[in-house]
């Protein structure tokens, strides 16, 4: 199986081997900026052409018989669950499609959509939970019509939070309540709230690292796009302090959209905190979410969780600070090994 993570400033691909979860190749490959702008492929022919050279950097050709998974940018897109009467599955569709024109500002034409019901004892008896899915197909039709191109054997394509969560969510959180994970892209950070076994919301805010970077000069930039977590404390601190008002803002927004979600229900709390892509590295954004999140425990989270065999001695490729860029890319992977 191989995981492809399109994003706006970078291609990831996780090639696994046929049954799990042996890892047989990983690549990064930076992308020219505007080639994709919220999710959408501007220039089809010359994002070909990434593609291949990104394929290529994992020795996969073009025509490769592996399956492949690839994302769908979580900034044109909608996943939640809603409660719904108990009734059959053409009433539910129905009922779907009205809640999901309550939250998007285009027409249903305009978008696909997908629900599951969600597994276990509902709140309120005669009602269900339903899992709902929507994105822009103006976004998903370049995407695949990309990979079909190139002859690629496509799976699925999935929201980013829903491989996120299969990559970082380990057995003992599986069932946990009130699980978020702040995933820090270039350009977008995600927000993705998992519970019970089941992802019940998602937000994307247009603010990355990219941004908040352009308070620091081109060396400091380097520093973070280097290696971070082994930056002398004296750098780390200067550029911590100078990333501190943009990080307050971006996590605020943050919280506003987790007090939103807790506000829906007294049910809803927050417990646990993942922090992970790329952005997660930067310097202070550890004591920001905990300073705006007391009482709950932040951490940085593992994508290698589900991936390596629990007991076995194999180590991860490479280190936590450089696998949280691969993160959508593992969990897009792992599809066919945890359901």
């Amino acid at each position: 199986m191989i995981g492809i993570d399109i994003s706006a400033q970078s291609i990831k691909i996780i090639r696994l081997a046929k049954g799990g979860r042996r890892l047989q190749a990983h690549c990064w490959h930076g992308l020219p900026e505007e080639l994709i702008v919220r999710g959408l492929i501007t220039d089809q022919a010359a994002m070909q052409k990434q593609l291949i050279t990104a394929l290529g950097k994992c020795k996969i050709g073009p025509r490769t018989n592996d399956t492949v998974v690839a994302s769908i940018s979580e900034t044109e897109s909608f996943l939640r669950v809603i409660d719904v009467p108990q009734m059959d599955d053409s009433e539910i569709s129905e009922a779907v499609q009205w809640e999901v024109a309550q939250h998007i500002p285009f027409g249903l034409e305009n978008v696909y959509i997908d629900w599951q019901p969600v597994l276990g004892k509902s709140q309120v008896e005669g009602r269900i939970e339903v899992l709902v899915g929507a994105a822009e197909k103006r976004v998903v039709d370049p995407l695949a019509d990309l990979l079909f191109a190139l002859n690629l054997d496509v799976a699925a394509l999935e929201l980013e939070s829903q491989a996120i969560i299969r990559a970082l969510i380990s057995l003992e959180l599986r069932e946990a309540a009130g699980v978020l994970v702040v995933d820090l892209g270039g350009v977008s950070t995600n927000v993705v709230i998992h519970e019970h076994g089941t992802t019940r919301f998602t937000a994307s805010l247009h603010k990355g690292a990219r941004e908040l970077l352009m308070v620091l000069s081109e060396e400091e930039r380097m520093l973070i796009v280097g290696q971070p977590k082994r930056m002398a404390k004296a750098a780390s601190d200067s550029i911590g302090k100078k990333l501190a008002a943009g990080l307050e803002e971006l996590i605020m927004e943050v919280r506003g959209i987790v007090e939103f979600y807790t506000g829906l229900g007294k049910e809803h709390t927050i417990q646990e905190i993942l922090l992970t892509g790329g952005g997660s590295n930067l310097p202070g954004l550890d004591k920001t979410v905990i300073n705006n999140f007391e009482k709950v425990h932040v951490q940085h989270g593992d994508p290698w969780v589900n991936l390596l065999e629990p007991g076995k001695s194999a180590q991860p490729p490479m280190s936590l600070a450089d696998s949280v860029h691969y993160s959508t890319a593992i969990g897009l992977a792992l599809r066919d090994v945890i359901k």
